[in-house]
């Protein structure tokens, strides 16, 4: 039932009071008519007539109370009729009036209509109604856009982890590119939940994360999945299971957002995973860390080294085994922390048929990592790692397993930056990355070392805008054929929420 039925209910109610108020009012006023003229006949006793003419003036009064009745209920339906006949605000609900003062009810008591009270509508939902009691959401991201040079063309423009030949053998060209694209413009949900009693009074809490950079044409991109998780804390244990930053190689450096120096110096990615942490105080200020979980082999070079359609890391059974062990403290710089870790990884993998003789293989990385802020503007941050296999945890320079031999192949590497707050708008990050595989666990043609020098730049001119310029000097080496050098030139502009 709409407002208009309602209101139109309302004044049908309003006229059938006036009418029946009119002829109980007629009444009594016939009824003191008789009563006045009775009081001129001879044969009316006098204490009548004394009588007659009391019930004459109380008659008076109510008929002239009613008709102020009367004169309020036309008024009121005056007001509500000119209310129907208003047309639909935009953007109030059914029902409802922006302008307009409710009508006073009637003397007799009956019950107001008030024009302005908004109509409840059982298709409403309400934000209390979605999250419910105790559950809290915060929306962030940005907006950006990339613009990459290179004097030398790497494997993608967009998401370069080496640099090509330019040897003719190896059907790559000299030449150089340029692409622009918005795909690393990012949206986030921060998520707060209520404690949980049955579970010892944890925490909830959670995060959705997503960007562009999952293919798709140009301006068709699709959406990645970077972050999804939940988390239940306690006092200093906490449970996180879901998509996030494996727990080894914790940092990552300031230049390259999108791929992070991955395949030439830094280790460490994003996967499915269940980890447990315990992080008790040592003292009044220094933290300990310890950190446990498994993940899904393979969720990076999804390797299938037999090419029967399962993932190596799957067929094995078993999950990788990563852990990580730290020490934070304060520093002397004002708001900024020492930090100290070491970690590990462990991986499975397994194939249908032999592979060089082969059906079982092993992935292994230790890292080690280092925060030392020196000043309140300037900090040394790093990590240097050693291990086998890595391709999975992009080490190796992007290379796992020599198929030809049946070698895992081994490699060292790491980053190291400097970041220097020059003023409130400009801040720089030089630094250097390197990955370096045994050249004799590489095959023909691989890549033996993939390194850059570079330098961050940040400026930050205020309202959340950010202004990004990066070089890099990247060189990748290869087995049998030249090497390739490219100077790439990051400009981006962002805008955060």
């Amino acid at each position: 039932m709409n407002n208009r039925t309602i209101l139109i209910a309302a004044i049908l109610c309003c006229l059938a009071g006036v009418s029946a108020r009119d002829a109980g009012a007629q009444g009594q006023t016939h009824a003191a008519t008789r009563a006045q003229s009775s009081t001129n006949s001879p044969d009316v006793d006098i204490t009548a007539g004394v009588d007659s003419a009391g019930e004459v003036e109380v008659l008076r009064r109510r008929v002239e109370e009613v008709e102020k009745q009367n004169r309020e209920l036309l008024r009121m339906l005056t007001d509500l009729k000119a209310k129907v006949e208003l047309p639909a605000q935009p953007g109030v609900a059914d029902g409802a009036q922006t302008t307009g003062a409710a009508p006073s009810p009637p003397a007799t008591g009956a019950p107001a209509v008030s024009a302005s009270s908004p109509k409840k509508s059982d298709d409403a939902v309400r934000w209390s109604e979605l999250l419910g009691e105790g559950n809290k959401i915060k929306l962030y991201g940005f907006l950006r856009l990339d613009l990459l040079f290179d004097s030398q063309r790497p494997n993608s423009a967009q998401t370069i982890l080496f640099v090509t030949s330019p040897d003719p053998r190896a059907r790559n060209t000299a030449g150089g590119d340029f692409t622009m694209h918005p795909r690393l413009t990012r949206f986030g949900i921060d998520y707060v939940g209520p404690r949980i009693n049955k579970l010892g009074d944890a925490k909830l809490s959670g995060k959705l994360e997503v960007d562009f950079q999952n293919g798709g044409s140009e301006s068709r991109q699709a959406i990645r999945l970077r972050h999804g998780f939940f988390k239940l804390d306690w006092k200093e244990v906490s449970l996180l299971a879901g998509q996030t930053w494996d727990i080894v190689s914790p940092l990552f450096p300031t230049v390259n957002n999108d791929t992070l120096q991955w395949n030439a110096g830094n280790v460490g990615d994003r996967r499915p995973q269940l980890r447990v942490a315990y992080e008790p105080g040592v003292g009044e200020k220094a933290k300990l860390s310890f950190t446990g979980g498994i993940g899904l082999t393979g969720a990076i070079d999804a390797l299938d080294l037999d090419a029967n359609g399962v993932r190596d890391g799957e067929e094995s059974a078993r999950p990788d085994v990563q852990g990580r062990a730290g020490i934070s403290y304060p520093s002397a710089a004002k708001g900024q922390r020492v930090s100290f870790g070491v970690s590990g990884l462990y991986g499975f993998l397994k194939t249908a048929s032999a592979v060089a003789g082969r059906t079982s293989f092993r992935s292994q990385l230790v890292n080690l990592d280092f925060t030392l802020p020196l000043h309140d503007r300037l900090a040394l941050r790093g990590e240097g790692w050693w291990g086998r296999n890595m391709s999975d945890a992009r080490g190796g320079a992007g290379q796992g397993i020599n198929a030809a031999t049946g070698r895992e192949i081994r490699g060292r590497g790491g980053w190291a930056e400097a970041n220097l707050k020059i003023s409130r708008y400009l801040s720089t990050s030089p630094g250097f990355s390197t990955d370096d595989p045994f050249d004799g666990d590489i095959p023909a043609g691989g890549r033996t070392r993939n390194r850059a020098l570079f330098v961050a730049n940040r400026i930050t001119p205020g309202g959340n805008f950010l202004v990004g310029a990066d070089y890099l000097r990247w060189r990748t080496d290869y087995k049998g054929f030249r090497r390739g050098v490219d100077n790439r030139v990051n400009i981006f502009l962002q805008y955060g929420f």
